[in-house]
């Protein structure tokens, strides 16, 4: 095992709490969208995730699978992929 892979080893174990929808969710550093939504029990089959830093959004629909590192504290929200009811 090489060196990156023993730090890529240990970046995946650690732990940061993270902000989903307002509520506090344990995530590991290195994960995807999708086990973020899972973990926070939002059904990652009709919500994607949204990442919020200050005015900026990120999008990662379509992407759940996509390796990503998080940061603690950092915030997210969940979207429907459903459709948007009207009044």
């Amino acid at each position: 095992m090489t060196t990156a892979d023993m730090q890529h080893e240990e970046t995946s174990r650690k732990t940061v709490t993270v902000m989903v929808d307002g509520e506090p969710v344990e995530v590991p550093k290195q994960t995807t969208p999708s086990a973020i939504l899972s973990l926070a029990g939002i059904d990652m089959a009709t919500y994607y995730l949204v990442r919020i830093t200050g005015r900026h959004q990120h999008s990662f629909a379509g992407r759940g699978e996509e390796e990503i590192t998080v940061h603690e504290r950092e915030t997210f929200v969940s979207v429907s992929t459903g459709p948007t009811p009207t009044a």
